[in-house]
């Protein structure tokens, strides 16, 4: 598997900047462009927030990250204990719609899908897990 980077956290707001350097410096480390490395680390830092804010909703648990590298991709797995919940069936953002039309959220994942090549979802012994895969450029 070569290379293997691993933060694990506490789900607390405060904890999004350790996250965030985590990304930029692991994906840098691989080999992603800057661009690259700056999508991934928004895409990572909505989840992120996202397990904090709504997978904890009555108490704090850990979230694990892992970053490795296979052929030419990227793979960022997220893992938390959190509610279940699969970003992937959450409904399409109507983007054509007027903005004071528009329900609120739903952009975050819309974005998760844009900027990765493929995303991954399953729940698991209790867990959450998030698999992002991003193409090297």
């Amino acid at each position: 598997m070569g290379n293997e980077f691993k933060l694990n956290v506490n789900s607390d707001l405060e904890n999004l900047t350790s996250i965030a350097d985590f990304i930029t410096s692991s994906t840098r480390e691989l080999g992603l462009s800057e661009k690259g490395v700056f999508q991934l680390q928004l895409a990572v830092d909505e989840v992120a927030a996202n397990i904090i804010l709504h997978g904890y909703t009555h108490q704090t648990g850990p979230i694990h990250l892992t970053i490795w590298k296979e052929n030419d991709k990227i793979i960022i797995q997220i893992q938390d204990r959190g509610e279940p919940f699969n970003p992937l069936e959450a409904d399409e953002p109507d983007l054509q719609a007027p903005l004071e039309e528009r329900s609120p959220g739903g952009l975050g994942i819309h974005f998760l899908k844009t900027v990765t090549d493929s995303v991954h979802y399953q729940f698991k012994d209790g867990k959450n897990i998030l698999t992002l895969i991003k193409t090297l450029d």
